[in-house]
Formats: structure tokens, sequence, C-alpha cells
């Protein structure tokens, strides 16, 4: 049973896990290391901490450590803490690159475990000032198993993670690289190259920002992470990232090359194709993780639209696992509402008609 807890590096995802775990009654102290005193100061101060301790003292003991740091770093960690650590200390880290990390520790580990870990979730703020327990809900949070992985040990992680509302996927360390370098490392690096281009734009005309609306934003909201640790993910996943650039650079060209020629039926047909993808993606495919039964709802542009809805479908005690807010125009917009089970997609479609709601089934 996890009873103790280091967190190292109480950021955003370090406090985040903090007051989550926290709210387990098993767990009897969570102890927060990190260079930066400030951010120990407020983790303490906000709850997502019970007290501070050096990484010496605070690994001691424990019953798992959280390594919350850029994955530039995590190694260095993992060599300095060995010494004081019991060997059925479970090490665990929330890097977005798995691996070379998880080679590289499982070498150096010895008779230590270790079990690779990456929350798919996190937020525009930073530190912990940012932080919510609530962050984990729904969210698919990895973790990596190998052929040397202690598979009580990751049962054990699994159950604790779960426990604060996480959808473990358990996965090889270089199926989650490849995955993440086409859904979340090339998203990151067009939101920051489409920025570049806006930058250049503006600085020869700075009415263009004048012009920049909610879909630019929503493109480009993740540029705005912190550099430091986007530089360590794009680095350790390069061969991964390399390989979803250049597909990413073909398919781009090919776009160019239909506009350059003014082929108007294939550019609408590939156009039209990609929306009716895009349509599609939400639906998670059997095997991977259960399916989403959806309702797409169309809102006016009035106050607390949104929570009248969650509101009338909570008071039915139907539980709404994600919202997803698809277009807003002047005169109202469209939100995706997604449920576990489809009875309860069923029982809310039903109520929400009654409602004089539109509403759409997926």
């Amino acid at each position: 049973m996890i009873k103790r807890v280091a967190i190292i590096g109480v950021g955003l995802i370090g406090s985040s896990l903090g007051l989550a775990l926290g709210d387990i009654k098993e767990v009897e102290e969570v102890i927060g290391i990190d260079k930066n005193q400030d951010y120990l100061k407020e983790a303490l101060d906000i709850g997502a901490i019970d007290r501070i301790a050096t990484l010496e003292e605070g690994v001691r003991d424990v019953d798992l450590i959280i390594i919350a740091t850029p994955v530039g770093i995590i190694k260095d960690l993992v060599v300095e803490i060995l010494p004081y650590i019991r060997n059925e200390t479970i090490i665990t880290d929330v890097g977005s690159t798995k691996s070379t990390i998880v080679r590289e520790l499982e070498g150096l580990v010895g008779d230590h475990i270790y079990i690779g870990g990456h929350p798919m979730t996190g937020a525009e703020t930073s530190g912990p000032s940012g932080a919510d327990k609530y962050l984990f809900e729904n969210a698919i949070y990895v973790l990596t198993e190998t052929k040397n992985t202690d598979q009580d040990s990751l049962e054990k992680l699994k159950n604790i993670l779960e426990r604060i509302g996480s959808q473990v996927l358990i996965l090889s360390p270089e199926s989650h690289d490849r995955m993440v370098a086409v859904t979340s490392h090339l998203p990151h690096l067009i939101a920051v190259n489409l920025m570049s281009v806006i930058e250049q734009f503006s600085q020869e005309d700075d009415k263009v920002t004048s012009l920049i609306a909610g879909g630019f934003r929503d493109t480009t909201r993740i540029a705005a992470g912190d550099p430091v640790m986007w530089r360590d993910i794009f680095l350790n996943n390069r061969e991964m990232v390399l390989e979803t650039i250049n597909i990413f650079e073909e398919r781009l060209a090919s776009l160019k090359e239909l506009i350059l020629k003014e082929e108007r039926e294939s550019l609408e047909q590939t156009l039209a194709e990609i929306r009716d993808a895009r349509i599609r993606l939400p639906m998670k495919k059997k095997g991977l993780l259960p399916s989403n039964f959806e309702l797409i709802i169309t809102l006016k542009d009035e106050p607390n639209a949104i929570g009248r809805v969650a509101s009338l479908l909570g008071d039915a005690e139907i539980n709404i696992q994600d919202i997803e807010v698809l277009k807003v125009r002047d005169e109202g917009g469209t939100i995706r509402l997604s449920f576990s089970q489809e009875e309860k997609q069923e029982k809310a479609y039903r109520l929400l008609k009654e409602n004089n709601y539109k509403v759409i089934k997926k």
C-alpha cells in the first residue's frame, strides 16, 4: 500500500498530484522537494504537500517517489536519490517522452523499481498557483511497461492513479513516444511556427493582430509553453518528432500544390475528407480505451448557457465525462458532451430534447 509519497518538483503537475493524492485516505503524508523555495512555500500553503524536505531526507522511507521535473534532469535526480531509498520504493516520473529515459533508468536502478509515467493533461498556467486536484479527472495517464517492469508495483501505481480519477493506459515506451509525437509534439511545433508567422506579419503591419479571433488563439495557445521543457521533449523524442515533421511537410506540400494549380475539385475533396476525419476523431478505438458516447449541443450566446446544461444533467444524476467547446460564434456556440455509458447518453439526449435544446446524438 502507498502511504508516504515524495514529490520532486512542485510545479503545476507536481502540486496537482499532491492535492489529489492528499484526498486519498490511505496516503498519510506527501513530502515536497524543490530547489524553488517560493514554489515549496506556495505548495505548502495550498495543501499540496504536508511538509518540505531536502532531497536526501525527503526520499527516505517513502513508498512512492514522483519526479515532476523537466525530462532533461530526471536521470541525474534518480542517480542522486538511489543511495537513500529502499528497494521496494516505486520511482516514477511525469516526463513527456519515454523511450530514452526508460531505457537509461532501467539500466541505472538495479534492484530498485522504476516505472515511467506521463499524465496527458495540463494547463496554461505554471507553478503551484495553477494546481488543481481535479486535473487528472478522466485524463489519460500513461504508464510504461517493459520486460523489466515489476508487475506488483505497476498494479499499485495504476490503482492509486485510478483513485485520483485518471484513466490509466499501459504502453511500451516506444508506442507512447510514437503516439505523442503526432498528437502532442507536432501540434506544439505547428503552434510555435504559426506564432512566428504572425509575428513576422505583425512587424510589417501591426493591424494584423487586431484580426486574431478565437480559432487562432485556440490553435496557438500551446505555443506559450515552457521553452526549456519543450526543448527537452523535442530532443529526447527526436526521431519520432522528425518523422512526423516529414509527413506533415509532405501533406502541406500537397495542399500547396492544389492551391498553386487552382485544382478546385481536388482541393474541395481533400478538405471535405479532412473535415470528416476531424468529426470522427473523438471516438476512441475499441481495445485502446472504452468508446465515448457523445452529444453535440448548440447553445445561444447567453450567460451561464453551459452551466444550465450541466445543472440540468447533474440534477438528473447524469455524469458528464468530458466537455469540449467545438465552435464559438457571435450568436452562440456548439459543445460536445461525452458520457461513459450509452444509457447515460440516451437519458441526457431525451432530457435535453424535452427542454428544447438543439442536440445531436453521435
